[in-house]
């Protein structure tokens, strides 16, 4: 994993934290978020490009990380 210099804010890595603990199977409650597409989406929205794949976090350091 390569290091981007960028940032989850912290609001951020408790959404994905909040994902990683939904089981699931929730009934009527359809499918919940998936953790790696979650902290894609944030990686887009600091500016990072599309790549092949799914960013990664360290959830620690809140450092948006590269495949």
């Amino acid at each position: 994993m390569t290091k981007t210099g960028k940032q989850l804010t912290r609001e951020q890595i408790e959404e994905v934290k909040a994902a990683m603990r939904t089981p699931l199977v929730a009934l009527n409650a359809g499918m919940p978020q998936s953790p790696a597409k979650l902290v894609h989406q944030y990686a887009l929205a600091h500016g990072l490009p599309e790549i092949r794949g799914y960013y990664g976090a360290d959830l620690v350091t809140g450092e948006i990380l590269a495949p």
